[in-house]
């Protein structure tokens, strides 16, 4: 005749906390937020590929550049259909693009990443407050690329929209530098809430 124990384990596992639902709340919000980021990340990058094609490829009248702007469509008597550029004037023009654009889809993609982060619950984690400090550095690019591109612009003698200073540029640095000063906080904040868990 066999004798059956039932052993109660030495260790049991403490219960998985329970998640509030502001916790949820901002779950749910964070992964609606990588939808919406990386969609308009996928848009922007689908405007520089059609204006990069658009700068090369196109030879109409359509799109015209001036000392104010570009244009497309009507345009005033001071402007030049861009297809009528030497090709050497075109790529520089493509660089611009793409250096002007680059903050932007970084901004994005950064935006992306922190909002992924909250969405698995990195909310007040070392990784998020880095996150959160690459979004205010790229907008901070964003913001002096068109002076950048102004100074080697003029430089090299290929500009022709000199339309470069915009009050929004000076907004978006100051923004951008707020919000990198506070991910700089928050991982200073980290940082001083591990010293006082690694002390108790």
């Amino acid at each position: 005749m066999a004798t059956v124990l039932h052993l109660k384990p030495l260790y049991r596992a403490p219960p998985a906390p329970q998640e509030s639902p502001a916790q949820r709340r901002v779950r749910l919000g964070s992964r609606a937020a990588v939808w919406l980021f990386t969609s308009v990340f996928a848009l922007a990058a689908a405007i520089l590929v059609a204006a990069i094609a658009t700068m090369l490829f196109y030879k109409g009248e359509l799109v015209r550049i001036g000392p104010d702007n570009c244009y497309i469509g009507e345009a005033p008597a001071n402007t030049v259909a861009f297809s009528s550029l030497p090709l050497g004037h075109r790529l520089v023009y493509v660089a611009v693009g793409i250096a002007r654009a680059t903050p932007i889809l970084m901004m994005f993609w950064s935006l992306r990443a922190l909002f992924a982060g909250y969405a698995r619950g990195e909310v007040f984690s070392a990784q998020a407050a880095r996150r959160f400090g690459r979004v205010g550095a790229w907008l901070c690019a964003y913001a002096v690329s068109p002076f950048l591109c102004h100074v080697v612009l003029a430089a090299t003698h290929y500009e022709i929209d000199k339309n470069w200073a915009h009050m929004a540029s000076l907004q978006a640095f100051i923004l951008g530098l707020l919000v990198f000063v506070i991910g700089q906080v928050m991982q200073v904040g980290r940082e001083i809430e591990q010293d006082r868990e690694a002390f108790v």
